[in-house]
């Protein structure tokens, strides 16, 4: 199986190994902003896929989670 974001192989969560590392970054830090912001999930991702520091992995995951959270809430929209 290919990863979501690029050509490589997956092995774990449909993503290669350096896109994988990046989410798992992504996660980590997501849970101490949270905790002393009080940020949702998509605040912080758009707020990290702005920033000019956010390393090159970490923005393409952070993309593809945007995407992915549009596809859902556009599928929930149609079944209401």
């Amino acid at each position: 199986m290919k990863c979501k974001i690029c050509s490589r192989e997956a092995i774990d969560r449909d993503f290669c190994q350096l896109h994988l590392k990046a989410y798992q970054n992504i996660k980590v830090t997501y849970q101490k902003w949270n905790k002393a912001l009080s940020v949702n999930w998509r605040q912080y991702l758009e707020h990290i896929q702005k920033n000019s520091l956010t390393g090159e992995w970490a923005k393409e995951v952070v993309k593809h989670l945007i995407e992915e959270d549009n596809k859902n809430v556009w599928k929930n929209k149609e079944d209401i």
